[in-house]
C-alpha cells in the first residue's frame, strides 16, 4: 500500500507457580494510514492477548484458555480538508487515558487536552483544558485585541504547586497555555500537565483563561490563567514581545508567570525561556515572596540570592544573563543578580569567557557578590577572577584572584593570589590594607522617635472601637477624617506602626539614634498591650550575617488596649462645634438639636432652646431602660444599674411582651449639672 505501512510484533511470556502455570501470546500491530486525501490515521501497539493456564488439582490436570484485548497505548489522526484542517492525539498507560486535539475551522482555532483515570480503587478523575484562538484577533480599544479565550476543570484533581514550579523553570508551564502544536506536542506536554494537577479525591481545579494581545500585528501578547483549587488560588501566565515585528522579531522576549495565593501569602515567580535580543539568548529567573501571619516574610529577587543567603524556602533562581557564542571556538556567558529584603540589598554578576578549538584554547571569568545597607551606608563584596590556558586538554598554566573589599569607615581590602604553570604553584595572600577615616561622615539626623510616636497619637485611624455593641441614644452621622467619633462606652484600641514600644531601639527608620531608646505608653487604669510586625532593620543594628539570614518581620508592641471605664479623664469642657440634626424615629416633627463636647459625646436640646445653649455633663457610668419615643425613663422600669452590668437590662427586656418591649431600650443615664 503506497504511504501506508504496518507492523506486528509477537510477544510470548508465561509463569510456572506449583500447581498452576500458563502461557500468553500477544499479538501487537502498529499501523499508519494515509490513503484518503487529506486524512491520515496511526496506531500503535494495539492487538489481542492469548493467555493458556494449565491446573493441576485432585480432578486432574485440565486446561483454560481465554483471550484479553490490548488496548492502543497511542493513536494519532490529522485531517487536512477545506474548510477544516486538525488532528488529535491518544494515549493510554495503566488506568489512565489522555488525549489532545486541535482544529482550525478559519476564524476559530480549538486546541484542547484531556486526561482520565480509573483506578481500580477509588474514585475517577478528570482534567480538561480547552483554549480558542480567533483569526483576525477581536479588536479592542486603545489598541488591544482579544487573541483568544479558554479555561481548565478538573474533578478529583487539584493543583501541585512544587510541580507547577518545576513546569516553570523546564519551560513547559508556558507551552501548556494556548499551545501552538497541541497534538504534535502532546507526547511531552500531556505527561507535565497530569504532573501539574494529579489525581486527588474531593479536589476540584476550575478557572479561565484569556489571551490579550497589544497592536496589530500582535507585538505584545499576555496570556492568563486564574485557578482555584482546594481554596487556594493560582495565577499561570505568559508575556511575550517581539519588537519590532511578529515575524522578524530582534528583540523577543518571552516570560512564563506564576503565581499562588496560599494560607502562606502571596508567591509569584517568572522564568525567561526561548527569549534574546538581537540574536543572544537571555534567560533568567525572578521570584516575589510576600508572607503575613506569626512569621512574615518580605524577598523580591532578580536572578537570584547571595551565596550566603538562607532563608528556609528559598527558590533556586537562574541568573539573569545573555549567553554569546557566535560558533564553537568562542563562548562567552554573562549573568547577574538583584535582590532586596526587608533588611538587606543584594546583587552580584558573573562572566566566563572560553576560546579556543581542538582541546586548545584560553578560558577565563570574573564574579563578585555584594551587600550594601544603605543607612548607615556600608558595602561589602567579594571578588574573583581566573584564567587558564589548555594545551590538548591539560592545563598548563593558571592565575587566579580572590579579594575582600569593604567601606566606607574605614576601607578594608585583602586578597590572595594563586599562581600554577605545569606542576609548580605559588600562593600569595595579600594582608588587609586600610585606608581612609575611620569614623563614618555624619548622616542626616533621622526623625525622633518620641515625636514620631506623638503624632500618631493624633491620628485619628490609630484609635479603634473594640466593642462588639453599645446602646445607642441617637444615630451619629460619620465625623471628619480628622476627627474620630468613638462611643462613651467603647473599649479603645491604639496601634502604630512608626516605632516599636517597650523595645530598645538604636535606629530609627534606619538612621542611627544618638543613644538606645526605649519608648513606653503610660496610661491610666487597666491596659492590655498590642502587638505588631515590624522590620528589625529599621530600628535595630544587624550585622551582615543577620541582614542575610532575617529577611522577614519581627513582632514587637505597637499599642495598647484601654478600658475607659477604668481610666480617668480631665475636665469635660463645651466648645462651639457644628451642629447636628437629627429625626428620632417615631417623632416625624420632632427634631433634636446636638451641640457637641470635646470628648465628642452628643447632647440632647430642644430646638425651641437657643442654638448657643451649653450643658456641663457628668457621666455616671450607669443606664437605665427609656422610651424610645422621647427618652423618657420607664417608670415601672426605672433601675439604674452600672454600665457593666447593663447586660441585666436587656434580659428584662426579653421577657416583656413584644409590643411593650418595642418600645424601650436600654440608654446610659447623663446626669446635667
Amino acid at each position: 500500500m503506497s504511504g501506508s505501512h504496518a507492523h506486528a510484533e509477537l510477544e510470548l511470556g508465561g509463569s510456572v507457580a506449583g500447581t498452576s502455570s500458563s502461557l500468553e501470546v500477544a499479538l501487537v500491530v502498529g499501523a499508519e494510514v494515509n490513503e484518503i486525501p487529506g486524512i491520515t490515521f496511526a496506531v500503535d501497539r494495539m492487538g489481542a492477548k492469548a493467555v493458556l493456564l494449565l491446573v493441576l488439582d485432585d480432578g486432574g490436570p485440565r486446561l483454560d484458555a481465554r483471550a484479553e484485548p490490548i488496548y492502543p497505548s497511542g493513536a494519532l489522526a490529522s485531517i487536512a480538508l477545506p474548510p477544516v484542517t486538525g488532528g488529535g492525539y491518544f494515549s493510554h498507560d495503566g488506568d489512565t487515558w489522555s488525549g489532545a486535539l486541535s482544529a482550525d475551522l478559519g476564524p476559530l482555532s480549538v486546541d484542547g487536552f484531556g486526561i482520565l483515570t480509573l483506578p481500580r480503587d477509588g474514585d475517577p478523575s478528570v482534567l480538561v483544558m480547552l483554549t480558542g484562538t480567533f483569526t483576525p484577533p477581536i479588536q479592542l480599544s486603545f489598541g488591544f485585541t482579544l487573541v483568544g479565550v479558554g479555561g481548565i476543570v478538573g474533578i478529583n484533581r487539584r493543583a501541585d504547586r512544587n510541580a507547577l514550579e518545576q513546569a516553570l523553570h523546564a519551560g513547559v508551564l508556558g507551552d501548556l497555555m494556548f499551545p501552538r502544536h497541541a497534538v504534535a506536542d502532546a507526547p511531552r506536554l500531556l505527561p507535565a500537565l497530569g504532573t501539574c494537577f494529579p489525581p486527588s479525591p474531593g479536589s476540584t481545579v476550575v478557572g479561565p483563561m484569556l489571551k490579550l494581545g497589544w497592536g496589530t500585528p500582535t507585538l505584545v501578547s499576555a496570556s492568563v490563567a486564574v485557578l482555584i483549587s482546594d481554596a487556594n488560588v493560582y495565577l499561570l501566565g505568559k508575556v511575550a514581545i517581539t519588537l519590532p515585528h511578529e515575524d522578524l522579531a530582534l528583540i523577543d522576549l518571552r516570560a512564563t508567570i506564576l503565581g499562588s495565593i496560599t494560607g502562606a501569602g502571596l508567591s509569584i515567580q517568572a522564568s525567561l525561556a526561548g527569549s534574546s535580543i538581537v540574536g543572544l539568548a537571555v534567560t533568567g529567573d525572578l521570584s516575589l515572596r510576600i508572607r503575613g501571619g506569626d512569621d512574615p516574610l518580605f524577598e523580591l529577587s532578580a536572578g537570584g540570592f547571595h551565596p550566603q543567603y538562607r532563608e528556609p524556602g528559598r527558590p533556586e533562581l537562574a541568573r539573569i544573563g545573555a549567553e554569546l557564542s557566535p560558533g564553537p571556538f568562542l563562548r562567552v556567558r554573562l549573568g547577574a543578580y538583584l535582590a532586596v529584603t526587608s533588611n538587606s540589598v543584594q546583587f552580584g554578576a558573573a562572566a566566563d569567557l572560553h576560546a579556543g578549538i581542538g582541546g586548545f584554547g584560553i578560558s577565563g571569568g570574573f564574579s563578585f557578590d555584594a551587600l550594601m545597607t544603605l543607612s548607615p551606608f556600608a558595602f561589602t563584596a567579594d571578588l574573583e577572577a581566573h584564567v587558564s590556558i589548555d594545551c590538548a586538554d591539560f592545563s598548563v598554566g593558571s592565575v587566579t584572584l580572590s579579594g575582600h573589599f569593604s567601606g566606607p569607615a574605614p576601607w578594608r581590602i585583602r586578597g590572595r593570589a594563586s599562581v600554577h604553570v605545569l606542576f609548580w604553584k605559588v600562593t600569595v595572600t595579600l594582608p588587609e590594607i586600610t585606608w581612609g577615616s575611620s569614623t563614618a561622615d555624619a548622616l542626616p539626623p533621622g526623625r525622633d522617635p518620641l515625636a514620631a510616636l506623638r503624632d500618631q497619637v493624633g491620628v485619628p485611624a490609630n484609635w479603634t472601637d473594640l466593642s462588639t455593641s453599645q446602646p445607642e441614644l441617637v444615630q451619629r452621622r460619620p465625623r471628619p477624617a480628622e476627627a474620630a467619633l468613638l462611643h462613651p462606652m467603647t473599649t479603645l484600641n491604639f496601634r502604630q506602626n512608626a516605632v516599636p514600644l517597650g523595645t530598645p531601639i538604636t535606629r530609627m527608620d534606619g538612621l542611627p539614634l544618638p543613644e538606645e531608646t526605649v519608648l513606653n505608653a503610660q496610661t491610666a487604669g487597666d491596659t492590655t498591650v498590642s502587638h505588631g510586625k515590624f522590620a528589625p532593620g529599621q530600628f535595630l543594628a544587624l550585622d551582615d550575617d543577620k541582614q542575610l539570614t532575617s529577611a522577614g518581620y519581627a513582632t514587637y508592641p505597637d499599642g495598647f488596649v484601654l478600658n475607659h471605664q477604668e481610666a480617668r479623664t480631665g475636665t469635660m469642657v463645651a466648645r462651639d462645634v457644628s451642629t447636628v440634626e437629627t429625626e428620632v424615629h417615631g417623632l416625624p416633627s420632632g427634631l433634636l438639636a446636638f451641640d457637641m463636647v470635646a470628648v465628642g459625646v452628643a447632647l440632647p436640646t430642644r430646638l425651641a432652646e437657643s442654638a448657643g445653649t451649653y450643658l456641663t455633663v457628668r457621666d455616671p457610668a450607669q443606664s437605665t431602660i427609656a422610651n424610645k419615643h422621647d427618652l423618657a425613663a420607664a417608670e415601672h422600669l426605672a433601675t439604674a444599674v452600672t454600665t457593666r452590668d447593663t447586660a441585666s437590662l436587656g434580659a428584662a427586656l426579653t421577657t416583656m411582651p413584644f409590643t411593650a418591649a418595642a418600645r424601650l431600650q436600654v440608654v446610659p443615664i447623663w446626669e446635667t449639672l
